[in-house]
């Protein structure tokens, strides 16, 4: 299943480029195009995707990317085209960033909020963060900073792990520091901080992902920074890619029995941690994993044993 996963995923783009429409897993593509345009190569998506343009019922969130990325090398006009193909929100949402891009912040927020929602800046699409984020640019740059500061606040509460995240916390900190809130402006500030070094981090493992797409070490970065997120699906997908390319990489079967383990499958987190010291008896961290499982199981004997373990081949992490 991984394996068929990891196919799709690395040769989407290249079947979307076919004469016809592609036969592909759609939310693959969403999501190739979608990293396309986070790391700043959308001509990724204009040699694959010219398909779209032929194509009047195409995935709206696809044609939106792919009109994204039109805008993005400035095909506006073509750009256009494709998103007055309805009211969607994909669509919409594309449109509204082009408009802010272009400084047309009335037509951007128009376009944002909801019917009848101008005096309070309500979203048109409350269900999609980036609705939210937007609207809430599109206030502050309109110098509403009080209106942007409520819209903005609820994207990083939806969304912490979105790209632009660093940027909403910007925009929060200055909305802080304008009604004098210099102790809020100080969390928010740290809150921003936080963020843009894991997405730095983020985009980094990306990329070394894509410059050594048969390589498990930057799967495991990936799977390390979901896993300090909190985003215990995310990681447990990329280490069982990283398996996938090696299925004796110790580290790799190390951090899947601690990822396991926080997702609540002790067994399978026990036999993941007995694999990755048959891998390598050397490991360090599947001590402390070991020590946990004692302690959630109310074995204190065992855990205690285990972190001594740990402790003795120089782990320092608090149990």
């Amino acid at each position: 299943m991984i394996a068929a996963l990891l196919l799709v995923a690395s040769f989407a783009i290249q079947a979307a480029s076919q004469a016809e429409r592609p036969v592909a897993d759609v939310p693959a593509l969403r999501a190739a195009w979608r990293e396309s345009l986070e790391l700043d190569v959308p001509g990724e998506i204009l040699s694959a995707g010219a398909w779209i343009e032929r194509e009047a019922d195409a995935d709206a969130e696809l044609t939106a990317l792919y009109a994204r990325a039109l805008h993005a090398a400035g095909e506006d006009v073509r750009a256009a085209q494709l998103l007055a193909r309805g009211e969607s929100a994909p669509l919409v949402l594309a449109a509204a960033r082009i408009a802010l891009d272009g400084d047309e912040i009335a037509r951007a927020a128009s376009l944002l909020a909801a019917p009848g929602g101008a005096a309070t800046a309500t979203p048109r699409f409350p269900d999609d963060p980036e609705c939210w984020l937007l609207l809430g640019r599109a206030e502050a740059r309109a110098g509403r900073l009080a209106r942007a500061e409520a819209n903005l606040v609820e994207f990083v509460k939806r969304a912490p792990w979105h790209v632009e995240a660093p940027q909403a916390w910007f925009l929060l900190v200055d909305a802080a520091r304008a009604r004098g809130d210099a102790p809020e402006a100080l969390r928010r500030e740290e809150s921003r901080a936080k963020s843009a070094e894991w997405q730095a981090f983020y985009r980094a493992r990306r990329l070394q992902v894509r410059a050594s797409p048969a390589e498990p070490l930057p799967r495991y970065g990936l799977a390390q920074l979901w896993l300090a997120a909190g985003e215990l699906a995310s990681a447990q997908r990329e280490v069982e890619r990283a398996l996938v390319l090696d299925p004796r990489f110790c580290r790799g079967l190390e951090l899947d029995a601690e990822i396991t383990r926080r997702r609540g499958d002790a067994e399978r987190a026990r036999t993941r941690c007995a694999a990755a010291l048959e891998c390598d008896p050397k490991l360090v961290e599947v001590h402390l994993t070991l020590a946990r499982l004692a302690r959630d199981a109310g074995d204190a004997e065992g855990s205690a044993r285990e972190l001594a373990r740990y402790r003795e081949l120089g782990g320092t992490k608090d149990p």
